[in-house]
């Protein structure tokens, strides 16, 4: 999906696609709390692993979601410009 996002040309998908990279979100995620897992616990927004885990899928399937109509666009623009014989 990085390959695909980086492809697209939209600035905001990735910068979005980077800020997803963010290590603390892996941390809310996390299962295991170790000794550095203590910090993250202290800041972390959500009530379990789980609620970071939906809130996570969320954001990645919104990307998804955004490529796959900035491609379609694209795709419709090419087309009408081939069908118009636009260059």
């Amino acid at each position: 999906m990085e390959n695909a996002v980086k492809d697209s040309g939209d600035e905001q998908l990735l910068q979005d696609w980077r800020r997803m990279q963010v290590s603390d979100h892996y941390y809310y995620m996390c299962t295991k709390w170790f000794a550095d897992g203590d910090v993250h616990k202290y800041f972390n927004p959500y009530d379990s692993p789980y609620d970071g885990f939906i809130a996570f899928m969320n954001s990645l399937n919104d990307i998804r979601e955004r490529l796959k109509r900035a491609n379609e666009e694209r795709e419709m623009k090419t087309a009408l410009n081939a069908a118009i014989g636009v260059q």
